[in-house]
């Protein structure tokens, strides 16, 4: 595969990167722009008369489309360097409210790229893998902000030493694309290592690291680092992290970002991304600002539409021959085959969302849905072929991530294609879908089980298939079984009812489903992990109630060998992963993050909210926390009350099955 175009950079001027025989070249373009402008005719004369008097700018008058029909207004020519002086000298003119500004705060190279009909990595067909381009991997670990170990690819070095110097000069050197760790900026004191050593790779500092909130979470974002006519991408980065360079890649494709940009932002900006890249080749214009806001309603219509998904609580305990049935992509291909679009909903159209005031016009295919289509399709395929191909797998989790989030942008308030009545309307198809899912299981004799939004365990003797092709031909929504498993035990949450998502199940192939336990997490020492998998382990030929009852004895044995041999365990399975969410000042309580903070300032370490930090707890009545080497010994009482906590799933299980199907104390788990 020749002349792809693998990278692109620039404002006035566009740098394109072509991959020809494992090499770059680069091809230089200008890149001038404009923007449009609509108001009153009124408004539009007077804002001609400061142009002119400017002398400054070219403009025409010219009519173009929005999602909503067509406008008609001003094309001003503008460098994309001056769009926002121009932006702010408009806003001044029309005192921020007389002028509707389109196509004036886009991604010069992915502008650049739409216009022209240009992709990234352009592929022949959906199959073919991506041109192999020459890279390297750059990690490894450190203490207290020391190197301790660094990984070239597969070479560990342990020694900083003039070998180790120049095999990392030469793997840069040799590479298109650098991925580096650059957590407790490790790469950052590699690089100057190497350029007080007198290798220079031509390396300049990004962006800082900074802490961000996402969905609730906080996280924090490492110092970006630039490489001259180099691919510089965070390891850390959340799409490469999740999908790999294959998914990275892929979401530089759909979304028209380059790749070091797509490794930055998040699965919601690469799908609006993706939206303007679609406005742009299809020219639609694009808003600067959101002026579709929600209209006024009355209470008891508010309180009908402000709905999420739906969910049915599963009876905590185990349940055999289960099957779990999963809409594929259930909300955006809500979206795409419903023809959701802000233009399409409103009180006119031929359909009706389901327990709604609002309808639909399907004659007119939407923006949004069309926007989405390629998305959907797209990620269908690779989702029907990613056993195939480790590549498929890794372009399927890479849109699975843009999908999901394409639903909650349309609840954005910020969103330029989003509209609240949109997002109602998808939650409302939503429940509509996954409640005849359930009427349809039990109409063709299967008992539900659980269902949360878009996923649904049954249990029964009836046809899965004429089920799935039922559910399919009449909600319009493609859905899959997604397993079916010989046991699975939901778990109680603290309520006494069943948890929603922790759960364990053992599918006809031998290996586990796990959710919500520790067997699942992040932030429990490795002690509570090994032994939810040796417990696991120990039921996993059991087919029926009486044969993993047989197993409790064995489970109590693994127990308390666990809990005699913690002291022996070696040190580093008791570091914990822990999540630090603000600044020290700000924890009330003196909490294990808290002190973990305190620790960090008492030997001059920076922790920044987001972190994740490992640690051992050596004492924590004490506030002794180890980050590094400094301390010896664990707190033996604290680290067996987190080991007795993973004990209670599986103790659960087994009680589930015992043969006197006595009443459980739930109470006992927690």
């Amino acid at each position: 595969m020749n002349d792809v175009i693998v990278n692109a950079t620039g404002t006035d001027s566009i740098r394109l990167w072509y991959l020809m025989d494992n090499r770059l070249y680069f091809r230089r373009f200008r890149n001038r722009s404009w923007i449009f402008v609509s108001g009153t005719p009124y408004d539009m004369d007077f804002l001609s008369r400061q142009l002119d008097d400017s002398g400054l700018y070219r403009y025409s008058e010219v009519t173009r489309n929005n999602v909503y029909g067509s406008v008609n207004g001003l094309e001003i020519q503008v460098n994309p360097s001056g769009m926002n002086d121009l932006i702010r000298a408009i806003e001044n003119i029309g005192l921020g409210r007389k002028y509707s500004i389109y196509n004036a705060d886009i991604n010069p190279v992915l502008r650049f790229m739409s216009e022209r009909n240009l992709r990234f990595f352009q592929l022949s067909s959906p199959e073919d893998h991506d041109p192999w381009i020459p890279h390297v991997y750059i990690g490894g670990k450190s203490r207290l902000g020391t190197p301790v170990e660094v990984s070239i690819d597969d070479r560990k070095y342990h020694n900083l030493n003039t070998q180790f110097l120049e095999d990392l000069y030469e793997s840069i050197r040799e590479s298109v694309i650098v991925i580096y760790s650059n957590r407790d900026r490790l790469f950052e004191k590699l690089i100057r290592l190497l350029s007080s050593n007198g290798y220079n790779i031509g390396a300049s500092r990004g962006k800082t690291g900074s802490t961000y909130q996402s969905y609730g979470q906080v996280y924090y974002s490492n110092p970006r680092i630039w490489l001259s006519n180099r691919i510089a991408i965070e390891a850390d980065s959340f799409t490469y992290s999740e999908a790999g360079l294959p998914g990275l890649i892929q979401m530089s494709r759909i979304s028209s970002l380059p790749m070091v940009t797509a490794s930055t932002v998040t699965a919601g900006t690469a799908v609006s991304s993706m939206e303007e890249s679609h406005a742009i080749r299809h020219q639609v214009l694009i808003p600067l600002y959101k002026d579709d806001h929600e209209q006024a309603k009355p209470s008891d219509i508010l309180m009908e539409t402000d709905k999420g998904g739906m969910v049915l609580q599963p009876d905590p305990g185990i349940y055999m021959d289960v099957y779990e049935i999963d809409f594929s992509s259930m909300y955006p291909s809500i979206m795409v085959n419903y023809n959701l679009s802000p233009e399409t909903i409103g009180s006119q159209g031929d359909f009706q969302v389901p327990g709604l005031p609002y309808r639909i016009n399907t004659e007119k295919r939407g923006f949004l849905s069309m926007a989405l289509e390629e998305l959907l399709r797209t990620r269908l395929f690779y989702k029907s072929v990613k056993s195939r191909d480790i590549v498929y797998g890794q372009r399927d989790a890479a849109l699975k991530w843009m999908l999901l989030t394409s639903f909650g942008y349309t609840g954005y308030k910020n969103a330029k294609f989003g509209k609240i009545e949109v997002h109602e309307s998808i939650t409302a198809l939503g429940r509509w879908a996954l409640s005849r899912a359930i009427s349809l299981s039990i109409k063709h004799g299967f008992e539900p089980i659980h269902g949360i939004v878009d996923s649904l365990w049954i249990r029964g003797n009836g046809d899965i298939e004429a089920l799935l092709r039922d559910i399919e031909n009449e909600t319009k929504i493609g859905i899959v079984m997604d397993g079916h498993y010989r046991w699975i035990a939901f778990m109680p949450a603290r309520s006494g009812l069943g948890a929603l998502n922790r759960y364990v199940g053992l599918r006809d192939d031998g290996t586990f489903k796990v959710r919500g336990i520790e067997a699942r997490r992040s932030d429990v020492p490795q002690i509570c992990i090994d032994f939810q998998m040796d417990a696991l382990n120990l039921m996993r030929n059991c087919t029926t109630k009486e044969e993993i009852w047989e197993k409790r004895e064995f489970i109590k044995q693994l127990e308390r060998s666990y809990i005699k041999e913690l002291p022996l365990k070696p040190r580093d399975n008791f570091r914990l992963g822990i999540h630090i969410t603000r600044n020290m000042e700000e924890y009330r309580v003196n909490n294990i993050q808290k002190k973990l903070m305190q620790a960090s300032e008492n030997i001059g370490y920076m922790i920044n909210p987001g972190d994740r930090v490992g640690a051992i707890i050596v004492n924590k009545n004490q506030g002794k926390i180890d980050l590094g080497d400094q301390y010896s010994g664990i707190d033996i009482q604290y680290y067996r009350r987190i080991l007795e906590r993973s004990f209670e799933p599986m103790d659960f299980i087994i009680s589930s099955c015992s043969q006197e199907r006595r009443q459980i104390t739930l109470s006992k788990f927690f």
